[in-house]
């Protein structure tokens, strides 16, 4: 399923410093009860610019504040939205630290009343930090108690600098409560994260309840009286700008802010204001070096995953254990991520070099996915296509993922897979491994990486080698549009003895595909008017003859292979389905004029299209016919494939090839002088018959239903009523239409070279054919344009059709009956020529063939009991030691009519020397003994076994005297 284009919730004002600038996006929060509840809103921070807030449910601009034009915001900003329930004010509170031109802390505060005409009351705050040595990077809202002055707000203001100091600050900023620099905090802080209390104790600390009880303190347990928990995520930064961080080198220190902060309350020293409960440092990663400029932090409070997410890929740590785990790891080396964001616990959607994609990071496979030049449905300059894409919100139970690209704020839509509509806000199951299955992205195809030698089978340097030449040859060969450099490079690599008979192994099987990825490319589908990328095409880049043959005369040219060959080197990027008939009309395009490839795969007999394929292979066919026979000006063949009715008549013999094989014959004596071009078209005209043929005829191996249901999805109705024209014509100059009698009409030129078609495959394509039209388009007729139709007319022509062909049936039946044992004869005397390798036999089982088909026509042959008493020339009589005479026919020579005769039996003379051997056996008394096969134990036969044996021993065509 491809990930629907994302929609544009706001044009976000670009920053005054365009080079420079950012824009930083917050979230906005409601307090229910000293309890922070995340509201469908965000909080946008542009430099030179303002901050406003965005509704994300109903798109819209809810407010706006302006800055100066130096000001440049140093982290995200962070709002609060309360309802003062006695007056029903609402009241919003946008906070933002400034770091040029001087460091400090904005607040920006609106008071409206809800349905009043008054304008809203905005007032502005700030507080300078003159001792700032660093800058921040967060800023939060931290709840607390309430007092008894009700224009006291319920809430305090935090912020984290990067060398780790912590300040607290009152929700109007007027004043500074403290400051604190605690001693653990000795690196740089990359990020930090509030949690309430509540949702700490039951994930971050549920294996640590010392830490939980430690963090409460003496306070009372009270709901209103609990802390929130900070959490900084510190790493080392070198003093020589090297920016390789290790995962191990990051340390999570927690902390605990309790609600009060004066010695009223026992609180007397910072570190009782800012207390300390763990500090745990994240586990080593092999192979994985960090950009420690680029890591991008995020927290989720309700499983403890401390998630990082940078140019490679994901990694998520479980922090709840005692020493925190590495949970998830989803690493794409060839892969270059401007953002990644948690979803779910299997589920990521990360923005890559030409994609957007919702990855499963349990199987390392892409769910749904879209290429990043696909993004704006309407082709419009909302954004710059090749700007760097950071998603910046999650809101699950809207099912949506907040972005930002360029100066657009985007909105992907993940409710289809990710949430339920309705009242149950239950997560469907992710993370399954049916939905993973083909979708694979942990690496670009297994050809290109280090692990390629286990399953291309490369065992040593030297095949590493001969490997390497290989795909060099190719790429070159590929590059420079040369396929006898294919064909080179592919039998210096396989040998020219082995590259037929290359056995069907796993290894040559991954070599066949990097192969056909090399032969075969994708070509991308957009729709008008659309950019998204419904369905891919494929290309054939070049055509190596030989290795061409080679992969379809061994059974590894088929759909499957080259749609994973394709597949797997355009990973990771996933491409969508292929168009139907998507293979057909790529071996078609490459080779308009003489359609070698397609016809080298319609012959081959391990060649397994698809219906679809073959139907594809109809159209092209057809087209073809249609485009030759008006290049040739032959009305004939105009009326077969531009599905016009064949005027024909009621007598059955006279069928609707007749005539037109005659207007054939008088426009090649017409046309005998025309020049290269003509001869060139007749040749075209052959090869459309030819492979209508061949598809027509590997099409009948597939069920009907199937049959109809392709004709259907891929034919117009013209192009499946032509096929009932040359499915009639095939009927009639084929004899099944003529009797016995008769002589069936000659066809046409173009269509003798065409294989026959059989009289199943014929009556079976007809009736799908028909049903493929269906009811309603014979009755209407309205698709077959161009055409003149008459129904009634066509309809008695086809059951006078079928009347004859069942007529021939019940003649070849009758015919079959009166000929059978000559027929049965043959066929086992045809059947025992296959088996035998003397040539000389096999010559003879065609002379016997030859002489059975010409004794059909004789009515003077000799009869059975003739033969015996006066046998024909060429009869051996011989009498063995147990005086039984059995008599041996050969038949004579092709042309030589007199004395052909079946033996008794009825049974083809056995040629083979089981049988002789057995009788000389039996005749030379040596088979009194037997050994059994499961002992080998050497024991006599019974009287029994040896007149069994005797009488096996008998010739099939015997006689035998009784001497008295």
């Amino acid at each position: 399923m491809d990930l629907p284009p994302p929609s544009v919730l706001a044009q976000l004002p670009r920053p005054l410093q365009a080079s420079a600038g950012r824009t930083q996006i917050g979230e906005v929060f409601s307090l229910a009860e000293s309890k922070k509840r995340k509201r469908y809103e965000v909080a946008v921070a542009v430099d030179g610019e303002g901050l406003n807030i965005y509704n994300v449910q109903s798109p819209k601009l809810i407010t706006s504040h302006a800055v100066p034009p130096q000001s440049v915001f140093s982290c995200r900003p962070c709002a609060i939205r309360r309802r003062i329930q006695e007056t029903s004010v609402v009241k919003r509170h946008i906070y933002a630290a400034v770091e040029r031109p001087k460091h400090e802390i904005k607040g920006f505060f609106e008071e409206t009343v809800p349905g009043s005409a008054t304008a809203p009351v905005i007032a502005t705050s700030s507080y300078t930090l003159k001792d700032a040595q660093s800058p921040t990077t967060f800023v939060g809202i931290i709840p607390r108690e309430s007092n008894d002055d009700s224009n006291d707000e319920l809430f305090d203001l935090l912020s984290v600098h990067r060398d780790g100091q912590v300040r607290r600050f009152t929700s109007d900023l007027k004043t500074q409560k403290w400051s604190i620099q605690h001693k653990e905090v000795k690196n740089e802080v990359g990020a930090a994260f509030l949690v309430e209390f509540d949702d700490a104790r039951r994930s971050l600390l549920k294996k640590r309840p010392d830490l939980a009880a430690l963090a409460i303190g003496d306070v009372s347990a009270s709901p209103a009286n609990n802390p929130s928990v900070l959490l900084l995520v510190s790493h080392p930064v070198s003093e020589d700008g090297s920016s390789k961080l290790a995962l191990d080198d990051v340390k999570v220190h927690i902390f605990a802010i309790p609600v009060t902060y004066d010695s009223a309350a026992g609180i007397v020293d910072d570190f009782q204001k800012l207390r300390h409960l763990h500090t745990v440092q994240l586990p080593k990663v092999e192979g994985i070096e960090i950009d420690s400029r680029e890591p991008q932090w995020t927290f989720h409070s309700g499983s403890a995953g401390l998630s990082l997410s940078f140019q490679k890929g994901y990694i998520n740590c479980d922090l709840s254990q005692y020493s925190p785990t590495v949970t998830t790891k989803f690493v794409l080396n060839d892969e270059h991520f401007s953002s990644i964001m948690r979803i779910s616990p299997y589920s990521v959607i990360g923005a890559g070099k030409s994609l957007v994609g919702l990855y499963d990071t349990q199987y390392s496979s892409v769910q749904r996915r879209i290429g990043t030049r696909d993004l704006s449905p309407a082709k419009s300059k909302e954004f710059d296509p090749k700007a760097a894409m950071t998603f910046v919100g999650y809101f699950a139970k809207l099912g949506i993922v907040l972005a930002v690209k360029d100066s657009a704020l985007l909105s992907f839509d993940l409710s289809s897979t990710h949430t339920i509509r309705g009242t149950s806000l239950k997560r469907q199951r992710d993370g399954l491994l049916i939905d993973a299955i083909g979708k694979g992205v942990s690496s670009s195809a297994s050809w290109n990486t280090a692990e390629a030698g286990d399953c291309l089978g490369l065992s040593n340097k030297e095949e590493n080698s001969r490997w390497n030449t290989l795909k060099e040859g190719l790429n070159s060969a590929i590059k420079a549009t040369d396929p006898t450099a294919f064909d080179n490079a592919v039998t210096s690599y396989f040998g020219t003895e082995k590259l037929l008979s290359l056995p069907q192994t796993s290894a040559n099987l991954e070599k066949a595909l990097f192969i056909l990825s090399k032969i075969f490319t994708v070509r991308q589908q957009q729709e008008a008017g659309n950019l998204r990328n419904d369905s891919a095409t494929l290309k054939l880049a070049l055509w190596p003859k030989k290795t061409f043959d080679w992969l379809v005369k061994s059974g590894l040219f088929t759909l499957d292979h080259i749609d994973a060959a394709v597949r797997r080197a355009n990973k990771p990027r996933i491409l969508p389905p292929f168009q139907t008939g998507s293979l057909v009309q790529a071996l078609a395009d490459f080779d308009a004029v003489s359609l070698k490839p397609l016809f080298l795969l319609l012959r081959s007999s391990l060649s397994l299209l698809p219906p679809d394929e073959l139907t594809r292979a109809l159209k092209v066919f057809i087209d073809l016919a249609r485009a030759s026979s008006v290049a040739l000006d032959q009305p004939e063949i105009m009326a077969i494939t531009g599905a016009a009715d064949v005027e024909m008549d009621d007598d059955s013999s006279s069928m609707p090839a007749t005539e037109p094989a005659t207007t054939a014959n008088d426009n090649d004596k017409n046309n005998s002088n025309n020049n290269n071009t003509t001869t060139k078209t007749n040749v075209s005209l052959q090869d459309a018959f030819t492979g209508l043929n061949l598809t027509l005829s590997k099409l009948h191996a597939y069920p009907i239903n199937r049959v109809v249901s392709s004709l259907r999805s891929t034919l117009s109705n013209t192009d499946t009523l032509a096929i009932v024209h040359h499915l009639r014509v095939s009927l009639a100059t084929g004899g099944y239409t003529a009797r016995f009698t008769e002589n069936p009409p000659v066809p046409l030129d173009a269509i003798k070279a065409a294989p026959r078609l059989s009289l199943d495959t014929i009556v079976d394509l007809m009736n799908a054919s028909v049903d493929a039209i269906g009811p309603s388009g014979w009755i209407s007729a309205v698709e077959f344009v161009g055409t003149a139709v008459n129904e009634s007319e066509m309809i008695a022509h086809m059951q006078s059709e079928v009347s004859a062909a069942l007529a021939g049936v019940e003649e070849a039946a009758y015919m079959k009956g009166v000929l059978g044992e000559f027929i049965r004869y043959g066929s086992q005397v045809t059947a025992a020529s296959t088996n035998t390798n003397n040539p000389a036999d096999k010559s003879s089982s065609k002379a016997i063939t030859a002489a059975l088909t010409t004794t059909t026509d004789n009515s003077n042959n000799n009869n059975s009991s003739s033969s015996i008493t006066d046998p024909a020339p060429g009869v051996k009589r011989e009498y063995d030691t147990y005086g039984k005479l059995w008599e041996t026919y050969t038949f004579p020579k092709a042309g030589e009519e007199d004395g052909k005769i079946l033996p008794l039996s009825l049974n083809a003379p056995t040629t083979g020397e089981s049988s002789s051997s057995l009788e000389q056996q039996v005749a030379a008394g040596a088979g009194r003994t037997k050994i059994q096969k499961s002992t080998g134990a050497v024991q006599n036969r019974t009287n029994r076994e040896m007149a069994y044996l005797q009488r096996r021993a008998v010739p099939d065509y015997s006689v035998i005297r009784i001497h008295l």
